[in-house]
């Protein structure tokens, strides 16, 4: 890096690296030149083989294109875990579809007792807890089983329920999968993606092969993934990552994973706590929540200001962006300023086709041609989930109360998606259209409507955030941690908008 000037903890990372001993944890805040650092202080290694692990390939191709040390790779977990299962299964290939998991959960209800067979649906679930399992707990019991079904919605329908193919029959079919996943090969050498990662952790064939294994992210990285890396590593180990920034707990990722690393590895911690990406402002927000948070002393002074509703819109700019706790207002921002002509977009086309599936799924019968019909289908469903939500709860502690009260908000989030997008629509088939539209990317200059866990490794200069889109569910580390994420997107301007759009 030329001669850079380095702040007292970059170069007390660079030192670790050079000539430290043990392991290392390095909680970084956000906007601190995390990655800078990383790709520096690996310079300083003296290792002869370095892995720096990336969450996504994406990701490492960049990092492993910034490596400078000839002795350094980047990779992701899943390229490390496939690269091990090729040395102990020829002709292996990869299926990233849900070809593998179906088939496994076919195999795993083959001589399930009962008189009928399992339905479609209940086979599906068996497949994605199976899936998941694989990934976020791949030495679980049927109760571990459960306990992640609970709290990421594999849930049975009340007609499965009724055939008998409840909760409970769920998770031990998911784990007699698991099983089949591990001892049998798999038909033609196809594998999945969970596969990349369950096979080299659950039979052994990831065997110490880097002298210094470096985990990017590692608050995003889920069980396995982390198992994965620990048992590739013959040396050191340093651990990166925001504690703070972990938010995708309900996708399987280790949220305490730094805390619990530090603890088994015994490592040194140190800290990237200075950011160069928030105006003071923004970062003097910021640390009400995470009070080791600081700016760096080039940083601008910044604006953190509060609007209401109607004005911030107004004031919406290319380039903007809107971050919201909940869907349904991102809806109704970028509809609004579609409607006066102004280019808006919504992030997440994965968000875009399960909306699209649900309108589907309902738009039968006469709820196909009206609108109206739809809607009070619409309302039928919301209330028929959240009931059964209500009934598949399991346990009335306080972590069992949330998760259902999470769930319940996140139906009628849908639901208000939904509502907002058809007001005014002349069909169903007029719905789709919009939602397609609404999160239609071609690449020109818009303000730019997100969820907060989908802005996660963004930022802008100018940063919109709907505070009143956190409810009274929303409490704890969690929320917290969502909060910080949002605000700490703002280069310059953080303005949070009070009031919501109508109908959210």
């Amino acid at each position: 890096m030329g001669e850079r000037a380095w702040s007292a903890q970059q170069r007390a990372v660079f030192d670790w690296f050079r000539q430290g001993e043990g392991n290392l944890v390095v909680r970084a805040r956000a906007g601190t030149g995390k990655t800078t650092t990383i790709i520096e202080a690996i310079g300083h290694a003296p290792e002869a083989r370095i892995l720096l692990c990336a969450f996504n390939k994406k990701i490492a191709t960049e990092l492993g294109s910034r490596l400078a040390n000839p002795n350094a790779e980047a990779a992701t977990l899943h390229g490390v875990g496939f690269a091990a299962v090729r040395r102990y299964m020829t002709g292996v290939k990869v299926d990233g579809s849900t070809k593998r998991a179906d088939a496994l959960a076919v195999e795993a209800c083959r001589e399930c007792d009962g008189e009928s067979p399992p339905s479609t649906g209940a086979l599906r679930l068996v497949a994605r807890l199976c899936t998941l399992a694989r990934e976020a707990a791949p030495f679980a019991t049927v109760e571990d089983l459960l306990r992640l079904a609970d709290a990421h919605e594999i849930e049975p329908d009340d007609d499965d329920i009724a055939d008998g193919f409840d909760a409970v029959w769920i998770a031990e079919r998911a784990l007699v999968a698991m099983v089949i996943a591990r001892d049998e090969r798999p038909p033609g050498g196809v594998i999945d993606y969970a596969d990349m990662l369950y096979l080299p952790v659950v039979k052994g064939w990831a065997k110490p092969r880097y002298d210094l294994v470096v985990v990017d992210e590692a608050q995003d990285m889920n069980a396995c993934q982390l198992l994965l890396a620990l048992r590739v590593a013959k040396g050191r180990v340093a651990v990166i990552g925001d504690d703070r920034q972990a938010i995708y707990s309900f996708r399987g990722a280790d949220a305490g994973s730094l805390d619990r690393l530090k603890a088994e590895l015994r490592a040194t911690e140190l800290g990237l706590t200075t950011t160069y990406r928030c105006a003071r402002a923004v970062v003097a927000l910021a640390a009400s929540l995470v009070p080791d948070f600081t700016a760096g002393p080039a940083n601008p002074e910044g604006l953190v200001e509060t609007l209401g509703y109607d004005r911030a819109l107004a004031q919406a700019a290319p380039g903007d962006f809107w971050l919201s706790r909940k869907n349904a207002p991102l809806a109704a921002g970028a509809l609004a300023l579609l409607r006066q002509g102004r280019r808006a977009r919504i992030e997440g086309r994965d968000l875009a086709g399960n909306l699209i599936a649900l309108a589907k799924t309902l738009a039968t019968g006469k709820a196909a041609d009206s609108v109206p019909q739809f809607l009070a289908r619409l309302t039928a469903w919301a209330t028929k989930e959240a009931t059964r939500a209500k009934a598949a709860a399991r346990g009335d502690d306080e972590a069992a109360v949330a998760r259902v009260e999470a769930k319940i908000a996140a139906i009628e989030d849908k639901a208000a998606t939904l509502r907002v997008v058809a007001e005014g629509a002349s069909s169903v088939r007029e719905m789709t259209s919009r939602i397609e539209q609404l999160f239609a990317d071609d690449g020109r200059p818009s303000v730019v409507f997100s969820s907060i866990h989908r802005s996660k490794g963004l930022e802008a200069s100018r940063v919109f955030v709907l505070v009143d889109s956190f409810g009274k569910r929303d409490v704890g580390v969690e929320a917290d941690n969502l909060k910080y994420v949002a605000w700490t997107r703002a280069k310059t301007t953080l303005t949070l908008v009070t009031g919501m759009p109508a109908g959210t």
